[in-house]
């Protein structure tokens, strides 16, 4: 009887310990490459064609770096929804600006997000991916604009992820079809997962404001100036 009853408890912990282990959330990198559809202009084309982006994910979670003459750091925190954008300027140092669950559902309010999941099947970066159409309807103007996105049901990647982007959207998304006008042509801009790699080195701390950025309030005026801000207050 004492052996049935430890048998069961060994299972009863080996089983807590594989639901623990599946409930921890995906750490690792996203990388994306950029390409262009709908346009021959060289300038275009150059811009935008033949870049990668590295997305750090962990969890709710993500992180992009760019720098486009200035380093910038994006942010996104799923779990209280905060985005925070991160300004690295030469000569003033880091200034941040964040936007709050408050202003985000503001911005997200004066338009409607539906989605159809098509069910029609890609493979990206190792995932099978559904198609999902996602239509935005502006409520002001009742104008729409489409975006395809293919997802993919990554262990431990959380849907809050999405909140700032297509909030309510299941999935990650691993490909995206934006339609734009650039130059009076119609452009297609796509972003396409090419791999998904977990990294358990990446710690939560990547995901944390830097301590030496300040508010964007406290940079000088003549930064704001150049910023485009100038003497608003954040």
């Amino acid at each position: 009887m004492k052996k049935t009853i430890r048998f069961f408890a060994l299972v009863a912990v080996m089983f807590l310990s594989i639901n623990v282990f599946a409930q921890k959330p995906f750490a690792g990198s996203i990388i994306f490459e950029t390409s262009v559809e709908g346009t021959v202009d060289p300038n275009i084309v150059a811009q935008l064609s033949e870049s990668t982006t590295e997305y750090l994910v962990m969890g709710n979670n993500y992180r992009v770096n760019s720098n486009q003459g200035i380093d910038v750091i994006v942010i996104a925190n799923g779990t209280n929804k905060t985005v925070s954008t991160i300004l690295g300027i030469p000569g003033y140092g880091k200034y941040f600006i964040q936007q709050t669950a408050e202003d985000i559902e503001k911005a997200q309010a004066t338009s409607e997000m539906k989605f159809n999941y098509t069910g029609e099947k890609k493979e990206y970066a190792g995932y099978q991916c559904e198609k999902v159409v996602i239509t935005v309807v502006d409520k002001e103007t009742d104008e729409e604009q489409s975006v395809v996105v293919y997802v993919a049901q990554i262990p431990g990647v959380g849907d809050d992820i999405n909140f700032a982007t297509y909030p309510g959207l299941k999935g990650y998304p691993l490909r995206t079809e934006t339609k734009t006008e650039i130059n009076d042509e119609d452009v297609t801009i796509i972003q396409t997962a090419t791999s998904v790699v977990p990294n358990k080195k990446l710690k939560a701390t990547a995901f944390l404001m830097p301590s030496d950025a300040q508010p964007i309030s406290e940079a000088p005026e003549d930064l704001k100036q150049m910023l485009g801000l100038g003497s608003e207050k954040e």
